[in-house]
């Protein structure tokens, strides 16, 4: 009896520690497999012709943690060695490792989280090449601030991201190395928490240009409209539609983005549900 009363604590606390991950990225009954395959979209004489771009392949395993991730060219052939994901037992991802195709590394990324399942470091080494990225967080206020440095010293990236009571985030500030602000962009939502709308500040915090987005049943971005702010007056600069078809889990089956009118891509998805 106390045998079965430890393997039941055991499975519990095994299930439960994964509380930061997010299952299967979100797809619905828990897919194996996703094979994924973008179609570029070129027009002859006004008809449409379709030609493979590229196409990728995530595996999972059943626990929903994504576990590699293999590219393909237009010709079938391997754009590289694929990547594979390592993650701690809270389900934080802590490693991505992207290979060469002879599986020697060419990047290798490491994260490190608080308590809360927030990342505060991101390490990145290519190469020579290598840089750190500081999220060092305000929890009381919900403010974060954003430093990269790279192998120098030198700061590539300066910002402050502020969120909401519920953490999502409603403004980031992009400054330089003297903390003098060359960016700011604010985000709205909808009752769904999809972001509807994002506005554009420039260095002299005068709105530049803002984004609209419209959502289906799915909460599946189906428009944006990106306008720009010349005079005080507004034009629409880019119009792109989302059309999709779902499977009878709810999953996407083909995605069609249509900008200004026309397509231009499409991606179609195959999913393996069994274990």
């Amino acid at each position: 009896m106390r045998k079965i009363q430890i393997l039941l604590i055991l499975l519990f606390v095994s299930c439960s520690n994964l509380k930061y991950l997010e299952p299967f990225d979100r797809f619905k009954n828990k897919p194996k497999s996703i094979e994924s395959t973008t179609y570029s979209i070129t027009y002859i004489d006004s008809l449409a012709k379709e030609e493979v771009a590229y196409k990728f392949i995530l595996l999972y395993d059943s626990k929903g943690r994504k576990i590699k991730n293999s590219g393909f060219k237009s010709d079938g052939s391997p754009s590289a060695g694929g990547e594979e994901y390592t993650y701690d037992k809270y389900g934080n991802n802590t490693q991505i490792i992207l290979y060469k195709q002879d599986r020697s590394i060419n990047t290798q990324i490491n994260f490190r989280y608080n308590k809360f399942g927030q990342k505060t470091e991101r390490e990145y080494i290519s190469g020579w090449k290598k840089s750190i990225t500081k999220y060092i967080f305000d929890r009381k206020n919900r403010v974060e601030k954003i430093i990269e440095k790279r192998n120098d010293s030198s700061i590539s990236e300066n910002a402050i991201q502020k969120y909401d009571e519920n953490w999502k985030k409603i403004e980031l500030i992009s400054n330089d190395s003297s903390n003098k602000q060359k960016s700011r962009i604010e985000f709205f939502y909808d009752k769904k928490n999809n972001e509807i709308q994002s506005k554009w500040y420039n260095s002299e915090n005068k709105l530049s240009e803002y984004y609209k987005s419209t959502y289906n049943f799915y909460n599946d971005r189906i428009r944006i409209e990106k306008y720009h702010i010349r005079s005080g007056e507004s034009k629409l600069v880019s119009d792109t539609k989302t059309e999709y078809k779902y499977d009878e889990k709810g999953n996407c089956i083909e995605e069609r983005l249509i900008s200004n009118g026309k397509t231009s891509w499409i991606t179609k998805n195959e999913y393996k549900y069994v274990w």
